[in-house]
């Protein structure tokens, strides 16, 4: 019996050490007596200043932040489909063989903080997808039928469904000096984006970034690494350097600069010298009575341009826009002007322009979000589909390509019911400088789409967009993927239907 409970009525305990019964105590010797107090107090000690305050067991929602977002889209238009040349889905051209493409695909990002302390910050964002549906990648094949290393979209979508595909996006560690907690240090593989409507560069890349935050006044420096030189055979030590700041100078008011170099140093490629290109802006910000306005203008000089020509390059990219409320409607109006050299890319590239000065603006990376869908990175299907640009490869021309761009942009929402707006953006679009044939007139853009808010963070866009081409477009072949073939003399008009069913969580 048991502190008067019978043997059978009793429910048996496991503790971790035996019951201590009147017989063990009376005979332990005293100095295990002595060493259980001594543990008992040492214990008590320990554990007294816990009595006054809350500490959970494990305390994640306070250390580890989880969220993401996960996207189905479909795509549906005549934009000519991406060939060998052109290297993917990420392009297109105006063709006058009335083909259409569909296709369907799903995407997951998720990201992981580890936050041990408010001064320290470990960070990894993943990717899988995109995965189109019924795009199965054997053996490594891309869409275009070539053996590629599954790197990116990967593979998976056919029967079965499942393959490689899985991206790492960001891993990082970012921490606040201790002595000087307004500065941050962050390393590894980040993204980036200039403060231009990411008109100079915007990618995910390694490297190193220096921040420096405090009340009115912010800035950063960043070094990214394009390519080793030491570990490659076929290419050079590839770098660039910028450093940017920015002052509030009152409640709506903010002005910024930013400075950005890029080098290529080692001669393994085709040109003699290093190539090198730089930009300097200023922007600013501030609301004029009802209108929140910005404008910015960038000085762009160098040589090389990424090491596809070996004479110089200096240009200015200028743009001026606002929005403000009109009742229940929002109203953009956007113009942006980049320089351009007349006259074709093999002129320019590998002709008789190839050694000398253009007044061309060049960047890394040539976008802008929120513009129209097909001649720039839209809002509908938030896809490379249309005529974004990198590296200026002629892979699309949202910035012109040499022949530069003069953009009219003219933007606005409405919502119709607490959870539905629709949104309309028109789009004048013009060559800086004539193409060898002549032509300036690139075309005109409409796009109607409409968001749908069904559940907090779950939303559904869906809309179309449509490109009248200009002449710029006829016997033109800088409009075809490699800037050599011949153009198409009656090109199409421009159409594409997107849906994004999209759910952000975190």
């Amino acid at each position: 019996m048991l502190d008067g409970i019978p043997a059978e009525g009793r429910t048996t305990v496991r503790y971790p050490f035996p019951l201590l019964d009147e017989g063990y105590r009376s005979s332990m010797p005293m100095n295990r007596i002595s060493l259980i107090v001594v543990l008992g107090l040492v214990l008590g000690g320990m554990l007294s200043p816990v009595g006054g305050q809350t500490i959970p067991v494990f305390p994640k929602e306070d250390i580890l932040l989880v969220g993401g977002d996960f996207r189905l889209r479909s795509i549906y238009s005549n934009i000519a489909g991406a060939n060998d040349e052109g290297g993917g889905e990420s392009g297109g051209f105006p063709d006058a063989e009335d083909d259409t493409k569909s296709l369907l695909d799903t995407r997951l990002r998720l990201y992981w903080d580890f936050r041990p302390n408010e001064l320290l910050r470990i960070h990894y964002r993943m990717e899988i997808g995109d995965i189109v549906f019924g795009g199965s990648a054997d053996e490594g094949s891309d869409v275009s039928g070539n053996l590629l290393p599954v790197i990116g979209p990967g593979s998976g979508g056919g029967v079965g469904a499942d393959g490689v595909n899985v991206e790492t996006k960001n891993i990082f560690l970012e921490f606040h000096l201790p002595f000087w907690p307004s500065i941050r240090f962050r390393g590894g593989i980040f993204g980036y984006g200039d403060r231009f409507d990411f008109n100079i560069l915007a990618d995910d890349f390694a490297g190193l970034q220096l921040l420096y935050d405090k009340e009115d006044i912010s800035a950063h420096f960043v070094y990214l690494k394009f390519l080793e030189g030491d570990t490659r055979t076929n290419s050079d030590d590839s770098d660039w350097f910028g450093i940017d700041g920015q002052l509030r100078l009152n409640a709506s008011t903010i002005i910024g600069s930013s400075f950005h170099f890029w080098v290529d140093k080692g001669n393994r490629g085709m040109l003699a010298d290093d190539p090198f290109q730089w930009w300097l802006g200023l922007e600013l910000t501030s609301l004029i009575g009802p209108v929140q306005a910005n404008g910015y203008f960038i000085y762009n000089q160098g040589e090389g341009f990424f090491g596809r020509r070996s004479g110089k390059n200096q240009g200015v990219n200028v743009s001026l826009g606002g929005d403000m409320p009109f009742g229940k409607a929002t109203l953009g109006l956007q113009l942006q002007y980049i320089s351009g050299e007349k006259g074709s890319k093999i002129d320019i590239e590998t002709g008789s322009k190839r050694d000398k000065t253009i007044s061309s603006w060049v960047s890394y990376y040539n976008n802008m979000y929120q513009g129209p869908s097909i001649i720039s990175r839209g809002p509908i299907i938030d896809v490379g589909d249309g005529f974004n640009s990198k590296w200026g490869t002629g892979n699309g021309f949202f910035n012109g390509d040499y022949n530069g761009r003069l953009l009219l942009i003219a933007r606005g929402a409405y919502p119709l019911l607490p959870n539905l707006t629709l949104h309309l953006v028109g789009a004048y679009d013009r060559a800086a400088a004539d193409n060898a044939n002549g032509d300036s007139a690139r075309g005109f853009e409409v796009d109607f789409w409409t968001q749908w808010n069904i559940q907090p963070k779950l939303w559904l866009r869906f809309g179309i967009g449509y490109y009248i081409t200009g002449d710029w477009w006829e016997n033109n072949s800088d409009a075809t993927f490699d800037g050599r073939s011949p153009g198409v003399s009656n090109p199409d008009n421009l159409w594409q239907f997107g849906t994004r069913l999209q759910y952000d969580f975190g």
